[in-house]
């Protein structure tokens, strides 16, 4: 559906049903250069279950209307008039990636939003190869190879995804080519600059859940438990045979785990 945030146009999917902003709301954030494509395999069974669900494009990604925010800060803010703007109540976000430092923002500045958090394949800080980044600016294709590359692990690189005929990895390619170059390389400069990570994750005191990848070499666990030691009591799972991309290499695992925690702590 597209809806109007701070006078453009927005672009978010709810899983199959009419937004009702009576329910609980599930809302789902994506990762650098991705869109909201990346959570069609968690975004339903939520939908289907008596929530209400909200996958947004962030602005200048795919179909929401630009400039691309240039800080994981004013991500948070634009997230927050969002909520605003649809009107939705105890939320529950899910978030993976350059999603889950927004998550962090978002939920400690406004605490009173959110019932549960739940962070996949983070760190309280997501530092970027100047490579990358300038790959991104100037060589896409490059910035492409190098993110799915070393976003997948090997299910993803092996085409052994939970739907047949279909490639994970050419599938990242896809959308991450309608989100180059500004989109991209915009969210790769703000992941790289954000700071507040630790002072974030101690502000934030509802249920946090985390869920880290075995294989993950954009997210490597040392970053995810520093993530796990500054947050408040949470409740960590590691999916041992999954690289970066948890929500697709693993995503019966990875929807079981936000179906159990959601339901106990932001019940519909």
């Amino acid at each position: 559906m597209y809806f109007e945030v701070n006078g453009k146009q927005a672009f978010a999917t709810t899983g199959g049903k009419t937004l009702d902003s009576s329910l609980p709301t599930v809302i789902f954030l994506h990762g650098s250069g991705l869109d909201h494509t990346f959570w069609g395999l968690q975004s339903r069974f939520f939908a289907f279950r008596k929530y209400s669900v909200l996958v947004p494009d962030l602005p200048g990604h795919t179909h929401s209307e630009g400039p691309p925010l240039d800080s994981i800060e004013g991500m948070a803010d634009w997230l927050n008039d969002v909520t605003i703007a649809l009107g939705v109540k105890d939320l529950s976000v899910v978030a993976h990636s350059q999603g889950c430092l927004v998550a962090l923002e978002f939920a400690s500045r406004y605490p009173e939003k959110i019932r549960t958090v739940s962070l996949i394949a983070s760190g309280l800080a997501t530092p970027v190869n100047d490579a990358l980044i300038e790959a991104a600016e100037k060589n896409p294709e490059a910035a492409i190879a190098m993110m799915v590359s070393w976003g997948f692990g090997p299910a993803g690189h092996l085409h052994q995804g939970p739907i047949p005929g279909n490639s994970m990895v050419a599938g990242g390619r896809k959308v991450m080519r309608g989100n180059v170059p500004n989109e991209l390389a915009t969210d790769l400069r703000a992941c790289n600059a954000y700071t507040n990570g630790k002072a974030a994750a101690a502000a934030i005191s509802c249920p946090v859940q985390v869920i880290l990848a075995g294989k993950d070499r954009m997210a490597p666990r040392r970053a995810g438990m520093q993530l796990v030691e500054h947050l408040n009591d949470p409740e960590l799972h590691i999916i041992e045979d999954s690289g970066h991309m948890v929500p697709q290499e693993a995503p019966n695992q990875c929807r079981a785990l936000l179906r159990d925690f959601i339901f106990s702590n932001n019940p519909a």
